[in-house]
């Protein structure tokens, strides 16, 4: 997923938009503004994380439960 992004679009025109107009009329028309379009950004991180290091920390809770279970006598 390390692409880069494409907010192109075809205005009323015809014309295809890029760039930087493009950019801002997706954060501001699409999304509605800028704390939408870091909120999608956001998600998008903690999704990566999670699937990146699901593996481990899901290792690491089944063995702090086992350690939970034993005695110490």
């Amino acid at each position: 997923m390390n692409r880069e992004p494409d907010f192109s679009y075809v205005n009323d025109r015809g014309r295809r938009v890029a760039g930087p107009p493009a950019f801002v009329h997706y954060v501001y028309t699409e999304k509605g503004g800028i704390q939408e379009y870091n909120d999608e950004v956001g998600q998008a991180y903690i999704e990566a994380f999670v699937k990146a290091n699901s593996d481990v920390i899901n290792e690491g809770l089944a063995a702090k439960a086992r350690r939970s279970r034993l005695k110490v006598v």
